[in-house]
């Protein structure tokens, strides 16, 4: 059966006992000297960071010096994706090593209650925690925003309890140094890359990009229009101060010779917060960077170009602290790509979804490496997102090959060889019929296993066009 129930976690529902119970496990975990061989974790995840907006992956407007240290010692993916190109359901799969319609955090948690993760369902944290680890949080907690983080195997929170945003790093290299000699597992939520809740980016002062040195990216399909240009440099001096503060982490490391190791993974939750990407199944939406540094076993200056999906970060962490992993999880184990040497493969086809975001937006997707499967089940707009205020955007997609206001079709396929940017749909093309029928029997073989109730449902005809006007 997918999901599990941790039997002793209905009593973390403000339970008081369950506190100093907590309390009490903390003190039997073995010190650093009882096992030396486990690692750290950090896990670092971005906010609407997309696959090619570092320098690491190509990107000559800005400078990330410590997310390049990242990749210079550690591995480089080039082909990994997000299981859903928005912040709840992505993290939930992250947390969870499950889609989002098995672990249930299927829209935006703040603004979808029945979307928010039960605090019966195992997390990483929770699986960590058992294993022995101290366990903290700091930032965004996005899948169950109106729970205690502590329901789900979170030690501490280190940032406030209403603000997901770091503005104070001292917590973190606080917990960093208590912990020194046990094994932790420090999960770090920036979102200095998402739109503030005015649907603005301000520019960091310590960071400042120009905008008119700014090359609008090919991948973004977006025109180079003077605000295009300006939004691009707010989000790239924001990038620049995460990456600031995650030097902090990687220095404290260093100082307290815990950085070999230590296993860090970088990763975003899904794509950039511009029209087309984020929300979206095309690559611009669910590819994300993705590194892993851990120099005790982890090769230097590696790339590896095997896709793999982030249902699968949950079970390589378990895998690499010498746990098995439950049999309710759906990803798949990638440490063997972490190693120097072997194949360069690990699966022949990602999955990805959404149903909600603010919206409802039902779609599925399976991508191989050469062609891409969207099934639409409603023909609602992608829309703007925060962008709905600005005139900019608006303007945008008046334009044919901006159609983020447009009723969506039922099916699109597209050769990503000839067509990287999926521009072009093949959906009625004679010559891509036999692919389309592969790919067609590969997204429902999929979605039969793991239960997905989309499944065979009908093409709906939502669109309202009152709904995309600015507000």
């Amino acid at each position: 059966m997918w999901g599990s129930m941790n039997r002793w976690k209905p009593a973390r529902r403000g339970s008081m006992l369950l506190a100093m119970w907590c309390a009490c496990l903390a003190c039997e975990v073995p010190p650093r000297s009882a096992g030396a061989d486990l690692p750290n974790v950090v896990l670092i995840t971005a906010d609407d960071l997309g696959w090619l907006d570092l320098p690491v992956y190509g990107n000559p407007d800005l400078s990330t010096p410590h997310i390049d240290r990242l990749a210079r010692e550690g591995v480089r993916f080039t082909r990994a994706f997000v299981a859903a190109p928005s912040c709840s359901s992505s993290r939930a799969s992250i947390m969870t090593g499950q889609y989002p319609h098995t672990n249930g955090v299927t829209g935006l948690a703040h603004r979808h209650l029945g979307a928010t993760l039960s605090p019966f369902r195992d997390t990483l944290a929770d699986l960590l925690s058992a294993a022995g680890y101290e366990t903290g949080l700091a930032g965004k907690w996005h899948v169950a925003p109106y729970l205690p983080a502590g329901w789900y195997g979170y030690n501490e929170r280190l940032s406030g309890l209403l603000d997901p945003w770091i503005r104070d790093m001292d917590p973190i290299l606080d917990f960093i140094t208590r912990h020194q000699e046990r094994p932790f597992y420090l999960e770090i939520n920036f979102m200095n890359t998402h739109r503030e809740d005015s649907g603005e980016f301000e520019f960091d002062p310590a960071f400042p990009v120009d905008p008119d040195a700014v090359q609008v990216s090919d991948y973004l399909q977006l025109p180079d229009w003077p605000e295009v240009r300006h939004e691009l440099a707010k989000f790239y001096s924001q990038t620049m101060g995460m990456d600031a503060m995650i030097g902090d982490v990687l220095r404290t490391l260093d100082r307290l010779d815990l950085a070999k190791n230590t296993l860090v993974l970088f990763v975003s939750d899904n794509g950039p917060p511009f029209p087309g990407s984020k929300m979206t199944l095309y690559d611009r939406g669910i590819a994300t960077p993705l590194i892993v540094r851990w120099p005790a076993r982890v090769p230097a200056g590696s790339v590896r170009h095997a896709m793999l999906s982030t249902v699968d970060i949950l079970p390589t962490l378990l895998e690499s602290i010498g746990q098995s992993v439950p049999e309710w999880v759906q990803g798949r184990s990638f440490l063997p790509l972490l190693a120097r040497g072997g194949a360069d493969t690990h699966r022949d086809a990602i999955f990805a979804q959404m149903t909600n975001h603010v919206d409802y937006i039902p779609t599925r997707a399976v991508r191989t490496k050469r062609f891409k499967y969207i099934r639409n089940y409603s023909d609602i707009a992608i829309g703007l997102d925060q962008l709905h205020t600005a005139k900019w955007a608006h303007r945008l997609c008046d334009r044919p090959d901006q159609p983020w206001k447009r009723p969506r079709p039922r099916e699109e396929l597209y050769d990503l060889v000839v067509d990287p940017n999926e521009q072009t749909s093949l959906i009625d093309d004679p010559s891509h019929q036999p692919i389309l029928e592969e790919l067609r029997k590969r997204l429902d073989t999929h979605m039969q296993q793991t239960a997905d109730p989309f499944l065979d449902a009908p093409f709906g005809h939502d669109h309202d066009p009152r709904a995309y006007e600015p507000r």
